[in-house]
């Protein structure tokens, strides 16, 4: 499924597996290829899904979006690459906490990127939230790269994303609570989704090159089979 496209009309592509009542979602390649090993990793679990549709429950519905800045992947390993083709770094641009400008001790800070012109002025930010608000997603992952560890959504985080995030700690050798580096994060998709009672939580894998498929496999069990409560 197509739900919108890049600066650059690049598809911004979602894949579906099951089609039950409960939604859930993972979400890859926000920074492009700086983070290409995040897309690596969901083209595994698609490919991954695809022979085994067994494990997603019969009453679970989950969406892959495998690049979210698929103009940024499509320009490789370099700085450039991790933001869109505006010079827009895509966790910056939600309108969630949105800020013009931030901190940038402690945060990612190789090349200048702005947060847009405005919150949610992206393509691949506008098309990633009409898709959310136009679905019934109620837990999400987004994964990044690297080494930090697992980020509750939310600011404070929320009880819903707090205990998804334990959840996957449970199963894996990701820190958590995630390293602090005293980067103030702003117009993350995390926390946007927060806003919106979406339990959601960034993962980040343990480097910038290896996909850590085994260790996510239980991660993707924990996102298919995680009991939601009421907000």
């Amino acid at each position: 499924m197509v739900i919108g496209d890049s600066v650059l009309s690049r598809a911004l592509e979602v894949t579906q597996f099951g089609n039950g009542p409960i939604e859930r979602m993972i979400v890859a390649g926000i920074h492009g290829g700086t983070e290409v090993n995040t897309i690596e990793l969901a083209d595994q679990l698609i490919e991954y899904i695809s022979w085994h549709p067994e494990i997603v429950p019969a009453n679970v519905t989950l969406w892959v979006l495998r690049s979210l800045n698929p103009d940024g992947e499509a320009k490789g390993r370099v700085w450039s690459a991790r933001g869109n083709e505006n010079g827009v770094d895509l966790n910056r641009n939600f309108p969630a906490q949105w800020e013009v400008e931030w901190d940038r001790p402690g945060c990612w800070d190789y090349m200048t990127l702005t947060s847009g012109s405005g919150p949610g002025s992206e393509p691949e930010t506008q098309a990633l939230m009409h898709f959310l608000l136009s679905r019934h997603v109620d837990a999400l992952i987004n994964y990044h790269s690297a080494a930090l560890g697992i980020f509750a959504g939310g600011q404070p985080p929320d009880r819903e994303s707090l205990r998804l995030a334990q959840a996957i700690s449970d199963v894996s050798a990701y820190p958590y609570p995630p390293i602090d580096t005293g980067c103030r994060y702003s117009g993350q998709l995390i926390d946007w989704a927060s806003d919106h009672r979406i339990a959601a939580v960034d993962v980040e894998l343990s480097n910038e090159l290896d996909t850590d498929f085994e260790q996510n496999l239980p991660i993707l069990s924990v996102l298919l089979s995680w009991q939601a409560e009421a907000w």
